[in-house]
Order: C-alpha cells, then sequence, then structure tokens
C-alpha cells in the first residue's frame, strides 16, 4: 500500500473512475466508494486499489466506509451525486428533489463529516467536491439540480470556514457538461 490514500465516492464510472485512475497513477492507494460493487471491483484490481460498496445516503454504508479506511486519510474526493430529470418547477417530481438533495447535498456531508477525523490525523487532508457549473448558474428544467449543486457549494465554501484551523484543504470543482455513459 502507498504512503498516500485517497477516498472516491461515485467511483464506478465516469469523474469519479477517471479520477482514480489518476490518483492511482499519481501514487495514491484509492479506496472506490460507489453502489455498483461489480464496477468498483473491476475498476481497484485494475489500478490496485480497495473497492468499498458504499451508498452515500446510509449511515450503515458509510460507517463501513470509515472502518475499511481507517485512522489516516490524506484525500477525500466527494464525486457521488446526479441529475434526475429535468422537470420545470411548476412540474416538479419532489421525490426525484430529494434524492438530488439526498446524494450531491447531504450525503456528499454523511461523508465528508464521518472522514474529516482521518482527514485531519493525516496532517494535511483534502478534499475535494465535485460541484457542477449548474451550481453557478441555473437553467431551465434544471432547479432541482442547480439548488442541489448550489447546496454542494454552500457545504463547501461554509466548512472551508469552520475548519480553518485544521490542517485540511477544502476545494470545489465545478464542471461544465461532461461526455459519460450517464
Amino acid at each position: 500500500m502507498s504512503s498516500k490514500n485517497a477516498v472516491v465516492t461515485g467511483a464506478s464510472s465516469g469523474i469519479g473512475a477517471a479520477t482514480a485512475r489518476q490518483l492511482a497513477k499519481e501514487g495514491y492507494h484509492v479506496f472506490l466508494a460507489a453502489r455498483r460493487a461489480d464496477r468498483i471491483e473491476a475498476l481497484a484490481e485494475e489500478i490496485g486499489g480497495t473497492a468499498i460498496a458504499t451508498d452515500v445516503t446510509s449511515d450503515d454504508s458509510v460507517a463501513a466506509l470509515v472502518e475499511a479506511v481507517g485512522d489516516r486519510l490524506d484525500l477525500l474526493v466527494n464525486n457521488a451525486g446526479g441529475a434526475f430529470g429535468v422537470d420545470k418547477v411548476a412540474e416538479a417530481d419532489l421525490t426525484k428533489w430529494q434524492a438530488m438533495f439526498e446524494v450531491n447535498v447531504i450525503g456528499l456531508t454523511r461523508v465528508t463529516k464521518a472522514l474529516l477525523p482521518a482527514l485531519v490525523a493525516s496532517g494535511a487532508g483534502a478534499v475535494i467536491n465535485v460541484g457542477s457549473i449548474a451550481g453557478r448558474r441555473a437553467y431551465e428544467g434544471g432547479a432541482g439540480y442547480n439548488a442541489a449543486k448550489f447546496g454542494t457549494r454552500a457545504v463547501t465554501e461554509a466548512l472551508r470556514l469552520e475548519i480553518v484551523d485544521k490542517p485540511v484543504r477544502i476545494m470545489e470543482i465545478a464542471p461544465g457538461m461532461v461526455q459519460t455513459e450517464e
């Protein structure tokens, strides 16, 4: 195992899988966290990482991830998220909106809160939250996703202020549209 450890949530495809591959190339031991166990197991074998089937919306699932990671973590990449539907506000499917908040805001917070002690213990931890340009500009049919990604941004900015006295950097990356299988 390398001397640096990273957790990547949503590592089963797209930005998460690409991030895991790059981190492994840079010498990190990567803990791949996602719901689709078969995909992260294959990726773990490819990059020499550790697959941990994880649902960021579940306290028990995140607790299992924390146990697998251990007492020290250098980097957390909160990438799990999703946009579910393109409903206009007047026709909003609030179940989908709730699901977007649960993954993009609450799940991100659940994972960060749980792993923060291990990040602090590293002496130089880092958190990268994968937001979206949708968290900066609203678009028609995107209010639910926009609000969730604005929430990602708000959590990032507030956490940065709240732990300014801790040895952990808090960052957000806000990509635009990305071509993935999703």
